[in-house]
């Protein structure tokens, strides 16, 4: 038996951004990962969901049952319109575990976008989702900022490494399930 999502967990959160946007967006994508620290690979066996399997709560917890142990789940920023045109769900992959942290962004993000984030404690950190999509320009400079929101002799806000990684890509992508022992926790939403 597969068990449910639970409350909390981000798929909620990305399943309202789809129902939003759901005539406009053809597929989103995912991952199965093997995380390797201080390393420049980045193992993934990337695949899309239609939107209506995406929808389907039955199959995104199939997908997360389908993990292999020694990997991780992530879902990618990147979405397939039906346009053709490729958007981005805005991401973000704190290097802080202090809430009292995420109000740093706040100048950086401006006010509309930062109040559009839903935050997620996703163990020694925070993820963070927008509410809307961006195009492939603004989610290049979303990242630039994020990398800009590190303030020189401090410990940084954004993960910088995750950054860079994201940029390599071409995507962000956020975990969504504690399989291996470098996780602590699933990611669960923070008031």
């Amino acid at each position: 038996m597969i068990s449910p999502i639970p409350p909390g967990h981000p798929y909620w959160h990305a399943r309202s951004i789809v129902e939003d946007f759901r005539s406009e967006i053809r597929a989103l994508y995912f991952s199965y990962y093997e995380y390797i620290p201080q390393s420049l690979i980045d193992k993934r066996e990337t695949f899309s969901l239609p939107t209506e399997d995406f929808l389907d709560h039955n199959i995104i917890e199939a997908t997360l049952r389908r993990t292999p142990s020694d990997r991780e789940l992530a879902i990618h920023s990147r979405v397939d319109m039906q346009s053709g045109e490729t958007r981005h769900i805005p991401m973000v992959d704190m290097s802080t575990g202090s809430v009292a942290q995420l109000a740093k962004l706040r100048p950086f993000l401006g006010e509309e976008l930062f109040h559009r984030f839903k935050w997620y404690k996703s163990g020694r950190s925070f993820h963070g989702y927008g509410r809307t999509l961006i195009t492939s320009n603004e989610w290049a400079a979303l990242m630039g900022t994020l990398l800009l929101a590190n303030q020189k002799g401090h410990p940084p806000t954004v993960d910088p490494r995750w950054v860079g990684h994201r940029l390599i890509a071409g995507y962000a992508s956020l975990r969504w399930t504690k399989n291996t022992p470098h996780y602590i926790n699933l990611p669960k939403e923070i008031d």
